[in-house]
Formats: C-alpha cells, sequence, structure tokens
C-alpha cells in the first residue's frame, strides 16, 4: 500500500521575496529606536509620570513608521509620488 503523504503545516505558504530586508530593517529600526527614545526620556523627563514610556513608544513608532513606508515604496504600492 502506498502511504498517503499529510501535506506540510501551513501548506506551501511562503514570504513574499525581498520581506526579510524589510522585516530586518524594521526590528533594527524598533530596537534603536526603543533604546533612543528611552535614553532621550530618562534624560528629559526625570520625573517619570509615563513620559519615558511615551518617549519609548515615540522612537518605536518611528521606526515602524519608517518601515512600512521604505516597504511601500520598494514595492511600488505607494500611491503618491514622492
Amino acid at each position: 500500500m502506498a502511504e498517503d503523504k499529510k501535506p506540510a503545516r501551513g501548506g506551501n505558504w511562503k514570504l513574499p521575496d525581498g520581506i526579510e530586508d524589510h522585516i530586518e530593517s524594521g526590528l533594527i529600526k524598533a530596537a534603536i529606536g526603543g533604546v533612543v527614545g528611552g535614553v532621550v526620556g530618562l534624560a528629559l523627563f526625570r520625573s517619570g509620570k509615563g513620559m519615558r514610556m511615551a518617549s519609548v513608544a515615540g522612537g518605536v513608532g518611528a521606526a515602524v513608521g519608517s518601515t512600512v513606508e521604505r516597504a511601500m515604496f520598494e514595492s511600488g504600492d505607494s500611491k503618491s509620488s514622492i
């Protein structure tokens, strides 16, 4: 009897070509943005009260926005010209 092979879990799904570069860039930018935001928050907002975390979130948000913009520009999905 021939054994029925089960398809691999998840099927044949594959990431688009070149997406690894965007993911790696986004992770690096987010790490740098979070650290820089934390340092700025520590230096400027010594009293705390949530401003340090807001600085970290701002750094990470800028990194994510930059990565998304880069991915859209390189894929040609951008509706507006730069």
